[in-house]
């Protein structure tokens, strides 16, 4: 869509007003109004945005929409009152927590709230929040957490070759413990905060961890939930 400069004045007013100092948005701003001036100018010129300048304008008046900014104009109440919301973000934050890598300022604010270390009045950022908790890793997070629990407490279990593990170590393995053959006892469903995207299967389940511990022994460590399977005892030989 070509947008006339009174468009994009607009759309510049609805955001000062509503969200003045706000760092993400502020800057968002003022990449709006460079465009807006790259804008005039070429028109002045004959000519025009180049298409990735064209591409960045329609993202930006997109997010300062009229319903946009409707939404974001009611987000503090969203964001204090949506049980739902607050779930996901708790789950969301941990994961990319664990990761170290993208989002961890906001994810690190957004858990500390949660968990009461931060501030009571702390509100994440409207756009930032969402660039966290809506894509595609964050949906196989999520898609793994609310899923229903593949291995309860008590079950026989193994572990598939090329299982993710968590405290599983050299030392261990140097035992001679078999932890694809020798049976392992499920301790602990949802053992610890999921830190692994990975996709979820109907059948097999997803990146939620599991604890076990393998049958005779005082180790205990930690399993993808998708990386299980039942143990199955071998059968005996007949003596011929």
């Amino acid at each position: 869509m070509k947008y006339t400069i009174e468009q994009i004045d607009e759309a510049i007013k609805r955001a000062s007003k509503i969200y003045a100092g706000r760092p993400l948005t502020n800057y968002m701003i003022g990449k709006l109004s460079t465009l807006k001036d790259l804008r005039n100018r070429a028109a002045n010129e004959d000519k025009d945005l180049s298409p990735r300048q064209i591409d960045y304008l329609n993202s930006l008046m997109n997010n300062f929409s009229k319903e946009e900014l409707d939404k974001q104009a009611n987000w503090v109440t969203e964001w204090r009152t949506n049980q739902g919301l607050r779930e996901r973000a708790d789950i969301v934050s941990k994961y990319y927590i664990a990761q170290r890598g993208w989002f961890m300022d906001i994810a690190r604010k957004v858990c500390d709230h949660l968990n009461g270390m931060g501030s009571k009045e702390y509100v994440p950022d409207f756009h930032m929040f969402h660039r966290m908790i809506l894509n595609e890793y964050a949906e196989k997070v999520w898609k793994s957490h609310k899923s229903a629990h593949r291995w309860k407490a008590g079950e026989l279990v193994c572990c598939r070759s090329g299982a993710k593990f968590d405290g599983w170590t050299y030392q261990i393995r140097a035992e001679g413990i078999n932890i694809n053959k020798d049976p392992c006892m499920v301790i602990e469903s949802g053992s610890k905060p999921i830190s692994n995207a990975a996709k979820h299967d109907e059948k097999r389940g997803g990146c939620r961890w599991v604890s076990v511990n393998p049958i005779g022994t005082t180790y205990i460590f930690h399993v993808m939930e998708k990386d299980l399977k039942t143990y199955r005892q071998p059968k005996k030989r007949s003596k011929k």
